[in-house]
């Protein structure tokens, strides 16, 4: 019995080995499109020559939304989808993917495997380099390329009403810190300097919620970071009620 079982892992292990394989093999051919960011659209994955990687039911994908960053850059994002074969079987496998532009010329892609919790990253890093020094100088902050890369992948959804039963507090608030308490000052300023757009925006409204409900004074570079979030009014992420994947904007 105890041979058997053996027996019976083993078979397991080497399919399972096989599965790995096929999929490991189809990332790396994926990954070998994805450095090639400059070219980077849906209809260039229909153009591709892969090997091992087709095309799914569905396409190759959907453009999600664009939105403005700071110092001229835009992002895109998309939700990438390809099958590949394993063991005769046709699996599925989906990315997402961030875009970074500037002059209408990407320097910067982004993909991430949710299933895996695998991110790759390809960029001209001069230009992400002086990316990032413009945010740490006008943000007075000390962020690196992790976090850039880190912060953009999160994924907070902008929206104060959301889930399949949702509750309306009097006083606003996210991450389970609510909007008027003055000791969550520091937290709602680091959201703030974040590169995380849907977080910025949380970090905006709080700070003026304890502004105009607790008479807290804002410095000098509060209110030029809130000026210039809002004035830049990117598209964010929202939700309402059960619904998400609503891009709109948060200022009028």
């Amino acid at each position: 019995m105890r041979i058997l079982t053996i027996y019976i892992f083993l078979i397991f292990s080497f399919q399972s080995f096989s599965q790995n394989k096929a999929e490991i093999e189809a990332d790396y051919e994926m990954q070998g499109y994805f450095k090639n960011y400059e070219n980077f659209s849906i209809d260039s994955l229909k153009n591709q020559k892969f090997k091992l990687v087709k095309e799914d039911d569905r396409g190759f994908g959907e453009f999600l939304f664009e939105r403005e960053r700071d110092n001229g850059v835009s992002e895109k994002i998309y939700r990438v989808l390809i099958n590949y074969i394993s063991s005769r079987f046709t699996k599925y496998k989906e990315y997402k993917v961030h875009t970074f532009s500037k002059n209408d010329s990407i320097f910067g892609l982004i993909n991430y495997d949710q299933y895996r919790e695998k991110t790759n990253y390809y960029f001209d890093f001069e230009k992400l380099k002086a990316h990032l020094e413009f945010h740490n100088e006008f943000y007075q902050s000390e962020l690196t390329i992790t976090d850039f890369v880190n912060q953009s992948l999160e994924d907070h959804i902008y929206g104060y009403v959301c889930g399949f039963a949702p509750i309306s507090y009097d006083v606003p608030r996210y991450n389970d810190l609510r909007f008027d308490k003055k000791k969550n000052i520091s937290e709602f300023r680091n959201w703030m300097k974040s590169f995380n757009i849907e977080l910025q925006t949380y970090g905006v409204e709080a700070l003026e919620f304890l502004q105009n409900k607790k008479g807290i004074k804002l410095t000098k570079l509060d209110k030029k970071l809130i000026l210039n979030i809002k004035n830049r009014n990117s598209i964010l992420n929202t939700c309402s009620g059960c619904l998400i994947g609503i891009y709109e904007k948060a200022f009028e």
